[in-house]
């Protein structure tokens, strides 16, 4: 076996969705989490640029060992623009493991950044030993990382409702029309968290590929008057994300049309055949003025009744610290808890970064 680093190119997709498919998360349902029918379409969404290294086996030139994707975005740090890295979708054919394939793969990353670079990624919950084992090469220590936020994930399962919309409220659909208002408040609002990705609505309406699966009638915009005070997407990723059923084990595989029938009258997820998708929506660009926690879930309510009801779930995201962070948990709902962290090659970013609270858009990990 001689494994060999290279960038990644639109050819290898096939390679790439094959790798995708081995690794899956275990349970009473096992998933996969699939970037199909192209990986290279979900990646645009994550970064505006984006860099792909792959793991090739001289002597299996059929498979991928491994890849590694890091990609750039524009992000609000410390209240100004600044490009930002991510470090996602890091994944390992389970024959390669423990051989050394994902620190190779930060190797060939790091000729295309500095010591200067402000790097983010996201594991499950104090999951960092992955991390910790890719950090180290024979040459000693090539990158470092610094956990900074819990992040808390809700999958708030739809149900028929009437919006709780406060006094003196009114919510509507997004219009081209809106465009100008919407750019003028997220430009006043968004900088007030860290982390928060830097939008420019007018690439909604000439469908730039970043706002893949995006049309402005998706924002819900809130009023007071004719001043907008919140604003919340559903965004429909589908087309080019999945989280797809594997298998079950046996005793889910023969009680899942009884639960299935408990989902549809009290609220959860159906658990689709094998092969079929976990079916949610995912909620993005919130933005509250004064960060009112009743207007996050007026807006919730909003979507939930006039889009979210071919939906299971809605999916939103919001990091311990957050002052909306305790709306999402009002819902009945199922939770997961992962982990924040910078990284760099060179320098510890932290002293750059102040304490304002820490934005996560779920659509773009």
């Amino acid at each position: 076996m001689a494994i060999t680093v290279r960038l990644g190119t639109p050819a290898d997709n096939p390679k790439v969705q094959d790798l995708v498919s081995k690794i899956t998360m275990p349970g009473p349902a096992v998933m996969c989490f699939q970037r199909a029918p192209d990986f290279f379409t979900g990646a645009a969404v994550i970064g505006e640029e984006f860099i792909m290294t792959v793991a090739d086996d001289t002597e299996r030139p059929d498979v991928l060992a491994g890849l590694t994707v890091i990609s750039g975005r524009d992000l609000y740090i410390s209240g100004k623009r600044r490009r930002v890295y991510y470090s996602g979708d890091t994944r390992v054919d389970p024959f390669y493991r423990r051989r050394g394939i994902a620190s190779d793969l930060f190797v060939a990353q790091k000729a295309f950044r500095t010591g200067q670079d402000l790097l983010q990624g996201i594991v499950l919950k104090d999951n960092t030993a992955p991390l910790d084992a890719a950090k180290r090469t024979a040459d000693g220590v090539l990158f470092d990382y610094w956990v900074s936020h819990t992040i808390e994930t809700s999958f708030i399962f739809t149900r028929k409702i009437k919006p709780r919309i406060p006094a003196g409220v009114t919510i509507r659909a997004a219009t081209a029309a809106d465009v100008p208002a919407m750019q003028a408040f997220f430009d006043q609002e968004a900088p007030r968290r860290n982390g928060y990705p830097c939008y420019e609505f007018a690439k909604v309406l000439k469908q730039d590929p970043y706002y893949r699966g995006l049309s402005i009638g998706d924002y819900a915009l809130a009023f007071k008057g004719s001043q907008i005070v919140g604003m919340l997407g559903g965004w429909d990723q589908k087309a080019y994300k999945q989280t797809r059923i594997m298998g079950f084990k046996p005793v889910i595989a023969v009680i899942r049309p009884l639960y299935n029938l408990y989902a549809g009258l009290f609220g959860g997820f159906k658990l689709p055949p094998v092969g079929g998708m976990l079916n949610y929506l995912t909620l993005h660009t919130t933005l509250i003025a004064g960060d009112d926690p009743a207007l996050y879930r007026a807006l919730i309510d909003w979507i939930m009744a006039h889009q979210g009801q071919k939906y299971d779930a809605l999916a939103c995201a919001v990091t311990h610290g957050d002052a909306l962070v305790d709306v999402p948990r009002s819902y009945k709902r199922q939770k997961l808890f992962s982990s924040h962290f910078w990284l760099s090659y060179g320098d510890d970013p932290r002293p750059g970064i102040d304490e304002r609270p820490l934005y996560v858009e779920l659509g773009r990990l």
